[in-house]
């Protein structure tokens, strides 16, 4: 079995390795330097497979401390700050056990998961499929345990967790993760099913789980999941089902069954780039309908001439695939408005209750925004119907500020309308809260959330733009993006733990939407026509 795992461990090795290369000979610069040549350097990629190796490591760790900090520590100390170090500890066990325990063990098993390393290994090379899994279980839950531990070492201890407590935690979830691959195994075996990929129950239980993970944060209801998790009885439970399962995994001798399942040729999920691309694609298409054009649309493209007429005819012809975003955010919205002024309403009954402060989701505003732009999906839209084809002439590369101007109007416009219903919807719910419908923080979030979707449509475009990101088939090409993508993600957490006072929070919103567009012009002006191509 080790040698299975030294062999497993050198093939991911050289994969991440060639990654490596390849996405430094794509960056600005330095990438021209870097020739194919490096790929046949034998001295030179065994020291890269080092570092990237290393890398893998401490990646290992950062993703751990983001899954824990961000997913539980932090809406944890966020959303219960008026709560005690006691009742934190109590909401960060709730949730770490139901996206842990119960989402992952239904959504995630390494035995049947459609990987193309497992396609390569056990089809390609030929190992023994008893021996890759053995192999490769081995690895995953002693590592998962490893990278987790640290993680919950941190941020369990800033909430009063003893260390103690706390390898239970890591203990227990690494047993019951081997037992529901136990499960999953003999769930297969028994009916041929391979549960991860159905879909329909793993987003029921995704769905459900992170519902009730978090409304206790959101109602003050204190969950008694801690109390139970740590208690003798279930953690001897979780020991005997963990080693149970460990040692009917070690003894199993027939997974040639599973790994054949999880390795068909034709399973686009073995090709995560022909899946997405093909998935893009499909996302991106226009109704046939779109193109037949009613008398508003005929008289608005009349009015038009040069790029104005060209970008008019490509959102009129498009106007179903960009409608139905906005639509569908905007009934989202509204959905939640009104239950939020329901639940609001019944809630402002009790003598106990308490108008709930403005100032608290400003923070939470930023990420908000952010998934709620239609910018992205946009971009994505426009290269693919239109600029895929004209980004090939020159004239149309050089004349990339005057369509940059015409588009970020349209999208800005299409994410008001998004920010002014999330705006409206909460007004109402502060209105229902504390019958107080105009106040000085319900204009800055006003001015806030508006500023945010013009900030997030001159993001996206100009991202567009600049990196231009995208791939003839539609997948992401460019670091820099990534890199980019990652900082804002980052910014917007970080927003969340700085908790800036709302009048503050509002001036550097936009003041640096202000920038932002000044910015934009000005490099689009300057180097759009270089940058924006076909790559």
């Amino acid at each position: 079995m080790l040698r299975t795992l030294n062999t497993l461990l050198a093939m991911r090795t050289s994969i991440a390795a060639n990654l490596f290369i390849y996405y430094i000979q794509k960056l600005p610069l330095i990438g021209k330097h870097v020739t194919d040549s490096i790929y046949s350097n034998l001295n030179l990629k065994k020291a890269v497979s080092v570092i990237v190796f290393l890398i893998s490591l401490l990646w290992g760790f950062v993703i751990r401390l983001a899954y824990v900090g961000l997913l539980i520590y932090l809406p944890v100390v966020g959303l219960g700050k008026e709560l005690s170090a006691e009742d934190q500890l109590q909401h960060f066990v709730h949730i770490y056990f139901l996206i842990s325990f119960v989402i992952a063990g239904v959504s995630s098993a390494t035995i049947l998961e459609p990987k193309r390393e497992k396609y390569v290994a056990v089809k390609l090379m030929r190992q023994s499929p008893t021996r890759y899994m053995k192999a490769t279980l081995g690895y995953r839950y002693v590592t998962f345990m490893v990278y987790l531990l640290p993680a919950m070492l941190l941020f369990a201890s800033l909430l009063g967790a003893s260390i103690t407590e706390t390898i239970f935690l890591v203990a227990s979830v690494t047993l019951w993760r081997t037992l529901m691959e136990y499960m999953h195994l003999k769930l297969f075996d028994k009916t041929g099913m391979v549960l991860i990929k159905n879909n329909v129950i793993v987003w029921i239980v995704i769905g459900l789980g992170y519902a009730a993970a978090y409304l206790p944060l959101l109602f003050d209801l204190v969950p008694v999941t801690s109390t139970l998790l740590l208690s003798l009885p279930v953690y001897l439970v979780l020991v005997v089902g963990g080693i149970f399962a460990a040692v009917r995994l070690a003894r199993y001798s027939d997974y040639r069954g599973a790994v054949d399942a999880a390795t068909k040729r034709d399973d686009p999920l073995l090709d995560l780039g022909r899946m997405m691309s093909e998935a893009q694609k499909t996302s991106v298409k226009s109704k046939e309908s779109d193109y037949t054009l009613n008398g508003k649309h005929q008289e608005n493209i009349g009015t038009k001439e040069g790029y104005g007429y060209l970008n008019v005819l490509f959102f009129s012809r498009h106007r179903s695939f960009i409608n139905k975003p906005v639509y569908m955010r905007m009934a989202i919205i509204g959905a939640f408005g009104a239950v939020g002024m329901a639940v609001v309403m019944m809630l402002s009954q009790r003598e106990e209750f308490l108008v709930p402060n403005l100032g608290v989701i400003f923070p939470f505003l930023v990420t908000a925004m952010y998934f709620l732009s239609v910018g992205e999906k946009m971009c994505r839209a426009m290269f693919y119907n239109c600029d895929l084809s004209l980004l090939r002439y020159s004239f149309y590369r050089a004349a990339s500020f005057e369509h940059f101007r015409i588009r970020l109007i349209k999208i800005m416009l299409l994410n008001l309308r998004i920010a002014t219903t999330l705006a409206t919807a909460l007004t109402a719910i502060m209105l229902a809260a504390s019958g107080e419908w105009l106040s000085k923080e319900l204009l800055m979030m006003w001015v806030c959330i508006l500023s945010l979707s013009v900030f997030f449509s001159i993001h996206h475009l100009f991202m567009y733009y600049i990196f231009q990101p995208y791939a003839t088939e539609l997948n992401l090409k460019n670091p820099l993006y990534y890199v980019i993508t990652m900082l804002v993600s980052f910014a917007s957490g970080i927003s969340i733990i700085v908790r800036a006072p709302a009048d503050i929070f509002t001036a550097i919103v936009v003041t640096l939407t202000l920038v932002y567009l000044l910015i934009s012009l000005i490099l689009v002006r300057k180097y759009g026509s270089r940058t924006f191509r076909v790559k």
